[in-house]
């Protein structure tokens, strides 16, 4: 779709919760897309972001919202069961859609998303936003320029001291959310090692999962409230192992509540040229390598950038086609299988092959 000559993109948004916050602040600093509508079943606090950002168009029912011809883009900022059947609803109705991660709760409805945005001509991306570090798309660069050579091996994390969020919400209960750290957090570092890694095929999986904390409302975050009306069924802790087709291999851990010494985050790469951290919490990235006599550990520098903004930015450019899609549907398809593979090996405590 070419962009219609001096205006802006008009974006309906679903979910007045959190982290519309961050997608609203991000359009802010894009003059080519404005928000023309918010929708939530909450209609207070959809009435108190519209007040908030100016948005002329507040609704308590996105159906409603879709049906009007002004809206070209919808972001979704709901609970993870509703990106899928939103998604798909917006792409039907000739919207672009941004979602928030995961891309759904299971692999069908991943599917069917992009089956029905190439169907309808539009353009679906779900909203990775750690690709858009000034340190990620650098690091990304010198892989690509091989710095690294052939990397064969990753780990990666997000591992959180105190921090289940909340109790009895969505996020604790299965059937919601999809699951609990794993599809939460974990995805983050796992889209982030696969995308450095350029996306190898997996035909291995192996997982285990783990509720300590959380069915005894422990170590719940500052932020988080318990709801005694709901219940806790998903993990607070998870990890998996992935084998590759090309001999590579990654290990995934993620927890929202663990005995350890501080919240880390982080991607780390072995090549055999040279190897690479990064640290999602402090933003900090370092190239290792050897002259061939003593190491060398390069701190990476880039120029500050804004990882939502960046990641907005991409998605109206792809609009416009004036870029290629950072975030495809295709990677966060294999995201999901590989999640699903993690759960369901560790449910059958045997290691998942991938045809």
């Amino acid at each position: 779709m070419l962009r219609r000559m001096g205006e802006p993109y008009c974006v309906g948004i679903v979910g007045a919760g959190g982290i519309s916050e961050a997608h609203l602040q991000a359009i802010k600093m894009e003059p080519r897309v404005y928000v023309k509508a918010i929708a939530d079943i909450s209609l207070s606090s959809a009435r108190m972001q519209a007040e908030k950002y100016l948005i002329p168009h507040v609704y308590s029912d996105y159906h409603e919202m879709f049906e009007k011809d002004f809206i070209d883009i919808v972001i979704i900022c709901t609970p993870n069961f509703l990106h899928a059947p939103i998604a798909i609803e917006a792409l039907k109705a000739g919207k672009h859609v941004l979602t928030e991660k995961p891309m759904t709760i299971d692999v069908e409805s991943a599917i069917e998303m992009k089956r029905i945005a190439d169907q309808n001509g539009k353009i679906l991306m779900v909203a990775q936003n750690n690709r858009f570090h000034g340190e990620t798309l650098l690091l990304k660069r010198l892989i690509q320029q091989k710095k690294l050579g052939n990397i064969y091996h990753a780990k990666t994390a997000w591992m959180r001291r105190n921090g289940i969020p909340g109790w009895g919400s969505w996020f604790t209960q299965k059937h919601l959310s999809g699951g609990g750290s794993l599809i939460d957090i974990g995805v983050h570092m796992l889209d982030l090692a696969l995308w450095l890694m350029d996306f190898p095929k997996p035909v291995a999986v192996m997982g285990r999962t783990f509720d300590i904390f959380g069915p005894h409302k422990q170590k719940i975050a500052q932020w988080g409230q318990v709801n005694e009306n709901g219940f806790f069924n998903v993990e607070d802790f998870a990890y998996g192992f992935i084998d590759f087709e090309n001999g590579s291999s990654l290990i995934l851990e993620s927890s929202w509540a663990s005995h350890i010494k501080e919240d880390q985050a982080y991607v780390k790469l072995y090549g055999d040229k040279g190897g690479a951290e990064f640290d999602l919490l402090n933003k900090r990235a370092v190239l290792y390598t050897d002259n061939g006599h003593e190491p060398i550990n390069t701190l990476l520098k880039p120029p500050a950038e804004d990882d939502r903004y960046n990641t907005l930015k991409n998605f109206i450019d792809v609009i416009d086609g004036t870029s290629q899609q950072i975030c495809k549907p295709d990677e966060s398809i294999l995201i999901q299988q590989i999640l699903h593979a993690i759960y369901q090996s560790a449910e059958t405590k045997e290691m998942i092959i991938f045809s």
